[in-house]
């Protein structure tokens, strides 16, 4: 077995070192070659259950299509692709026999990645840039297939979690490098949003730590580039489209995303939970505001005037201010989340200070004495809503 197995990886070799020597450079013999060789492998790896025979495999094949001198990007693209096809169907195809063996699933992978560089080069070099990102989808999809063959002939109770994810997380590895290949700007972003969220529901199916980490890393990405990154703002000049913009969609999308990961989380991960419901919430109500300075905005740029802007403006961030609070609230009542319901709250008495202490002070006469008297109700009202629902003990279930 040893004999046989050194005998067809010494064959790799020479078949390298004819082949970058070869004039004018071999193609069709060559990739023949290869082929033969690691299909007798990976026969041999079957047959004697020696599957680390594969990842020496993959390793010296990985170096000859790098070596592999082919005259267009068609038949790079092709020797690359005939070699990948085989390591992936390996493991597929050895199913249950590979036992608990990660050999297989791991030579697959490898081979994975070595294939990605190779392809993209080719498909660059024939002018197909403007779709790489089919390169690296179709590859995860493959992967995922290669997952579900997994899941089918692991018993639930005596699955391999770690072989598992590191199939999983490399199949959506691929989706998470093919988002910025072939999308840009907020696509970027609404992309990592919902393959966060994905995650977090497949951890539900595969129950491994990687996948959460992933998962958080993505959304605290996704929260960083829509709150602190002002260049998200000037994605798109201004077109002046009153709610139906880009904007609606992208931080709706990201803001769904995060309340479905909270929802597809373990119920025991209280402050995750908690974590995520308030990134999509105060991304609800960064949307508010960029929508509002957005209708009122009339140069090339978006800009927030709070303090300084027209008596209309303040009074419409006012009411959006004061229906987002109310919608908070009853949101936390029927969730039963009394910190929704103090968040609510607070932004309620933030927006009638808002309203009586500089919106209506900039008015006179009996519409001064009318702001004031209002003031003084809503302040009751808040004092209230804080004694009913904040400051109450909860009553035992």
């Amino acid at each position: 077995r040893i004999a046989a197995a050194v005998a067809l990886l010494f064959g790799h070799a020479v078949a390298f070192v004819l082949g970058m020597n070869a004039e004018p450079p071999l193609f069709a013999t060559l990739l023949a070659t290869h082929a033969v060789l690691v299909a007798a492998t990976l026969a041999l790896a079957w047959r004697t259950e020696m599957h680390s025979l594969a990842l020496w495999s993959v390793a010296l094949t990985s170096i000859t299509t790098l070596g592999a001198h082919a005259a267009t990007p068609q038949r790079a693209f092709t020797f690359a692709v005939v070699l990948y096809a085989l390591y992936m169907l390996y493991p597929l195809l050895l199913g249950a026999r590979a036992k608990r063996s990660l050999h297989p699933y791991l030579a697959a992978i490898i081979a994975s990645a070595s294939f990605f560089f190779y392809g993209r080069d080719a498909m660059l070099d024939a002018g197909l840039g403007y779709m790489i990102g089919v390169l690296p989808v179709a590859q995860a999809i493959v992967l995922l297939l290669l997952l579900f063959r997994l899941l089918r002939i692991e018993p639930p109770d005596a699955r391999q979690l770690g072989r598992l994810a590191i199939v999983a997380g490399t199949a959506l590895a691929f989706i998470t490098a093919a988002i910025p290949l072939q999308l840009d700007k907020q696509w970027i972003t609404i992309g990592w949003a919902l393959e966060g969220a994905a995650l977090i529901w497949l951890f539900r199916r595969i129950p491994h730590r990687g996948l959460v980490v992933w998962a958080a890393a993505l959304l605290i990405a996704v929260f960083v580039r829509l709150m602190f990154n002002p260049a998200v703002l000037g994605y798109h000049p201004q077109a002046h489209r009153a709610i139906f913009n880009w904007y609606l969609y992208t931080y709706l999308v990201s803001a769904a995303s995060f309340f479905a990961a909270a929802y597809w989380s373990p119920r025991a991960w209280k402050r995750s939970i908690g974590a995520a419901c308030a990134m999509g919430t105060i991304l609800l109500f960064a949307l508010l505001n960029i929508e509002i300075a957005h209708f009122y905005s009339t140069g090339p740029t978006l800009t927030f005037n709070f303090l300084s802007s027209s008596l209309a403006q303040d009074l419409t961030y006012t009411m959006g201010w004061a229906i987002f609070a109310v919608g908070m609230l009853i949101a936390g009542i029927m969730l039963h989340t009394r910190i929704a319901r103090v968040a609510a709250l607070v932004l309620l008495l933030v927006t009638i200070l808002k309203c009586f202490l500089h919106d209506l002070a900039r008015l006179g006469g009996l519409y001064r004495v009318a702001s004031l008297l209002g003031l003084a109700f809503a302040l009751v009202l808040v004092g209230i809503l804080l004694q009913k629902y904040v400051m109450s003990k909860p009553t035992p279930g």
